[in-house]
């Protein structure tokens, strides 16, 4: 990744928008917008104000940021420019300032996907795993994965893994001592004993990390509570009243659900952990209807019901007589408030409406996934593929040494110096990554490569 350019990118989330934002980073940034915009602003300051920039034949106010490097989340001179967030505008943006500052012969281009991001971690501005933590923000979709991603961004798992390295840098340098000194009678290297009590709690903290904690892979799969039963049987009711807000378009007109439509929501009690789910709500089945829309919906419909992990099989208090249920199934009578037929013992009466019977209806999807409903304690780490395989081969390492040095534990001496100086720098190793201290460029590149452009 070449660092010297200046680049730019749109930083603000797709869409329109009534703002938009276009970032500038690098060496070049000032004179670089300084070029396309009226009143310039002054070279190498700090501030925020109201500017034009000229746009073709047009004169476009905008919102100017600048901040000198290197206090700055990349390191570098930052320039951002605010303005009205239509992404073709914004497109043209760009592609004006980059053709400006190459006729100008500045070295610009556009961003590469996590370029910002990258440019902070190589300037010391973020850990690695700050910066994964901000590409996990900007992909969570839960509050689950946002808890996650807010330990990785705050620098929990860095700290973790600096507290590691450091206690076994600590074994290294006296094991190493003995290999590098042995001809020097005031060094004394470790004795087996004493090394083994050090190494002990380091292998126990690596082991309560791995217990304790999620992988990020099992957050962002949320187990599926779909929503079935014929049309106009008050799914999409019960679906709104359930995530608190209106999501779904209601009508008493049979058919106004035709999209599978996924919000999650949290099904915990009070003051218990977060217990999130994916709540769906599906087109009412209709098999009934030849229609080709039809048939698109009821396909939809099918697979969101095969891959399921419970089905709220809705039905008002009079069409309850023959509802097929089983494990992966709750019945569930809707619109409760209007009376009607007595309802199985088994089932839930709701009533969306007046919000009478949503809490226990919490409870019991909670208490039926509860092996699959996936929460992070506060102690916890949400740890991604690559942290789980780094300190698996830390703890590997650190394994390794105790093998060795086990049998030897009453003896004055070190069995094998330079192998265990080889395992405790494999663990060494292990844990730098960790920390952000030392990481491979191709762990760099696929880190990097994860995020969208303009971050």
């Amino acid at each position: 990744m070449d660092t010297t350019a200046t680049i730019l990118a749109v930083s603000s989330p797709p869409g329109r928008s009534v703002r938009g934002l276009v970032r500038v980073s690098g060496p070049e940034a000032f004179p670089l917008v300084s070029a396309a915009v009226a009143p310039p602003p002054a070279p190498e300051s700090r501030g925020i104000g109201v500017a034009r920039l000229h746009l073709g034949d047009q004169r476009l106010p905008i919102l100017l940021l600048t901040a000198p490097g290197p206090r700055t989340a990349t390191g570098e001179d930052v320039v951002e420019l605010q303005l009205p967030g239509n992404p073709a505008l914004l497109a043209r943006v760009v592609d004006e300032l980059i053709e400006r500052g190459r006729n100008a012969g500045l070295d610009v281009r556009a961003a590469e996907p996590g370029e910002f991001t990258a440019r902070g971690y190589f300037n010391g501005r973020c850990s690695l795993t700050e910066a994964e933590g901000i590409a996990a923000t900007i992909a969570a979709q839960s509050d689950a994965q946002l808890q996650a991603a807010a330990m990785l961004r705050t620098g929990r798992l860095g700290t973790v893994a600096a507290e590691l390295s450091e206690a076994i840098a600590g074994v290294l340098a006296l094991v190493e001592a003995g290999i590098d000194f042995s001809d020097e009678e005031d060094v004394v290297a470790i004795a087996p004993g004493p090394l083994l009590d050090r190494i002990t709690p380091v292998r126990s903290r690596i082991g309560d990390v791995l217990d304790r904690s999620v992988g990020m892979e099992r957050l962002q799969s949320l187990p599926q509570v779909v929503l079935c039963g014929p049309t106009n049987a008050g799914k999409s009711t019960l679906f709104n009243a359930l995530l608190g807000h209106e999501r779904a378009v209601v009508s008493g007109r049979p058919g106004t659900t035709r999209d599978v439509l996924r919000e999650p929501i949290d099904v915990s009690g009070d003051g218990a952990l977060a217990h999130e789910v994916m709540l769906v709500d599906l087109a009412g089945l209709d098999p009934l209807d030849p229609s080709p829309m039809n048939r698109r919906m009821q396909s939809m419909a099918k697979e969101a019901i095969d891959n399921a992990d419970l089905l709220l099989v809705c039905r008002e208090s009079g069409d309850i007589a023959s509802v097929p249920i089983d494990d992966r199934s709750l019945l569930v009578v809707t619109k409760g408030d209007r009376g009607g037929a007595p309802a199985p013992t088994d089932a839930l009466i709701v009533s969306a409406q007046r919000g009478e019977g949503l809490e226990r209806l919490r409870e019991c999807i909670r208490q039926r996934l509860v092996d699959r409903v996936v929460h992070l304690e506060a102690q916890a780490l949400a740890l991604q593929p690559r942290h789980e395989t780094e300190l698996r081969e830390a703890a590997g390492g650190l394994k390794e040494v105790v093998s060795l040095v086990e049998p030897y534990r009453d003896e004055a001496a070190l069995p094998c110096p330079e192998l265990l100086a080889a395992s405790l720098r494999r663990s060494l190793d292990a844990t730098a990554s960790l920390a952000g201290e030392l990481t491979p460029d191709d762990i760099l590149g696929r880190i990097f490569s994860s995020f969208c452009i303009g971050k």
